[in-house]
């Protein structure tokens, strides 16, 4: 087709306009949503004021001709670059939906679910791989070079207008100061590890709700330790490839997966240890009583229960002998269990929790957990989730013994003991430890 029936295709067909100007102008673009065929595309030329910049339309070019021999399912596709009387243009897919800014903005709570965020981040990761594997640097990720779809919402980079590649090496690349990397800023050699830093920068944005907000105790702690290593100033401390970053977050996800199985089996063992003490308690209940204090689940209530079913049963045996030879007995046995019903019943001992104890509780075991806070800020292998996960538990216990020690018999023990637990429980879930405990027991 040549460039004058194309310009003509773009502005009417059938009466109708097929080309939009878009509000996501650039710095140095014009953008413009383009009908071709019934379909939608992309487009974008140099604004009038670039198009004499001679470097900048070589750069302009050399986006088109890197992007087009690029083919993934989460890379924008270039389709044309053509000239009109205007100059030069290129035609891309158009993506349906908003950049990760907007996105947010529209779903502020979408990454707090760990499935959605480990999709978006295995996405970014795995595009970013295949553009090194094809000698391409981005170098220029942010949020807005960063689209989500609306159908599936899935990851679609675009714009490489900044990108690096081998048959390139001698034309200058621009950045977004924000995201760059402190070797883009200081003409340091860019590598993979240079894409690496950018978006590690984009999680902690995306986190912080601003790009000028660098805190980590924002981001979730699963990938807090990953985020550190990327947005490290030294690139020598940072991934120094994909593989290395990907590698890393799998080994997380495994060690996930395995503690997270360990909990779900011991939770499973104890449901069954105590639904077995639980039924083997409820066989003996026609049983003596051995009384002792030493039993603390073994209340006044039930004690008082099995007394009375025997007793009454005792006395129902005697009423059933007795009724064939004496109705005399019959009348005397009833006024026995009229006299026995109407005795009074023995009342439960009623134990409460002092609130200053309770207080002491709530500043012992926050106390507790802010240093173990303080003690791991970051979580980046087995052996260290598993000294945590040791710490918090031994914590967990020092205060149920102090709790404990407060009572004055075995009952007040008990109710002590529940109410620590719904303290440390409480209190945990306000702490920012990763939630690696099954704190129902």
């Amino acid at each position: 087709m040549e460039t004058s029936d194309f310009a003509q295709e773009m502005s009417v067909t059938g009466g109708k306009r097929v080309i939009e100007k878009l509000s996501t102008t650039g710095g140095t673009c014009d953008t413009y949503r383009v009908r071709i065929n019934g379909k939608w595309h992309f487009m974008k030329r140099p604004r009038e004021e670039m198009a004499s910049n001679s470097l900048y339309i070589t750069a302009f070019e050399r986006e088109f001709d890197i992007g087009y021999r690029l083919e993934h399912k989460s890379l924008v596709r270039y389709i044309d670059k053509r000239r009109d009387e205007q100059g030069v243009y290129i035609l891309t897919e158009m993506v349906d939906g908003d950049n990760l800014d907007e996105f947010v903005n529209k779903n502020p709570d979408y990454f707090k679910d760990k499935r959605k965020l480990k999709e978006f981040v295995m996405q970014m990761l795995e595009v970013l791989d295949y553009l090194h594997n094809n000698q391409v640097l981005h170098l220029d990720l942010k949020p807005s070079n960063i689209m989500i779809t609306r159908v599936g919402h899935k990851v679609k980079l675009i714009d490489l207008g900044f990108a690096y590649s081998d048959c390139y090496q001698s034309i200058a690349a621009g950045m977004t100061r924000e995201y760059a990397a402190p070797e883009q800023l200081n003409g340091g050699e860019v590598g993979p590890w240079t894409d690496i830093y950018a978006l590690g920068k984009v999680l902690l944005a995306l986190f912080n709700k601003s790009k000028h907000n660098n805190e980590f105790q924002s981001v979730p702690s699963w990938y807090r330790g990953f985020v550190k290593k990327c947005v490290e100033q030294d690139p020598k401390q940072r991934f120094a490839t994909i593989a290395e970053a990907q590698r890393y977050l799998s080994k997380k996800h495994s060690i996930h997966s395995l503690i997270a199985g360990f909990v779900i089996s011991i939770a499973i063992l104890m449901i069954i240890i105590l639904w077995s003490v639980n039924h083997g308690r409820n066989s003996e209940v026609f049983q003596p009583v051995k009384e002792s204090i030493a039993m603390p689940h073994d209340s006044i209530d039930s004690m008082v229960n099995r007394n009375s079913a025997r007793e009454i049963g005792e006395i129902n045996n005697s009423h059933s002998a007795n009724y064939q030879t004496s109705p005399q007995n019959y009348q005397n046995q009833d006024a026995i269990i009229n006299t026995y019903n109407s005795s009074p019943a023995i009342e439960k001992k009623v134990i409460t929790v002092p609130e200053p104890l309770k207080s002491q509780l709530h500043e012992r075991a926050k106390a507790a957990f802010a240093a173990i806070e303080r003690q791991y800020p970051v979580i980046d292998d087995y052996k260290t989730r598993s000294n945590l996960l040791i710490e918090i538990k031994k914590a967990r216990q020092e205060i149920f013994g102090y709790a404990k020690s407060q009572a004055h018999d075995n009952e007040g023990k008990e109710e002590y003991y529940n109410v620590a637990l719904e303290i440390l429980n409480e209190e945990y879930e306000n702490s920012n430890l990763p939630k690696i405990l099954d704190t129902s027991k």
